[in-house]
């Protein structure tokens, strides 16, 4: 990882307190590249993909773990943190109810 992207990671852990900005789990930095496989491993994330126009800017970054990044896919953020939360799957129990 380089410095330059270390220490926009770092930035984002401070901002969310260590914790991924879908699931809401602590998230782990290290330089050793087998913890940054782990599935709790902290990411930057595009909060709008850069396929869809997002930039760099931070406010634009999100910090998430591995596992949430990697499961986004083609998702908006706004999307995926609903189901990741198990919020969506609330209000359709919600609206199911007579």
């Amino acid at each position: 990882m380089s410095k330059i992207r270390r220490s926009v990671l770092l930035k984002l852990f401070d901002r969310q307190d260590g914790r991924c900005c879908y699931c809401g789990a602590l998230v782990i930095i290290s330089a050793d590249r087998e913890m940054q496989r782990r599935p709790d491993a902290a990411t930057i994330e595009h909060i709008r993909r850069r396929a869809d126009g997002g930039t760099n800017h931070m406010a634009n970054l999100a910090c998430a773990c591995l596992r949430c990044n990697r499961e986004r896919g083609d998702l908006d953020w706004l999307t995926y943190a609903t189901f990741r939360r198990g919020e969506f799957l609330e209000f359709m129990a919600a609206i199911r109810r007579p």
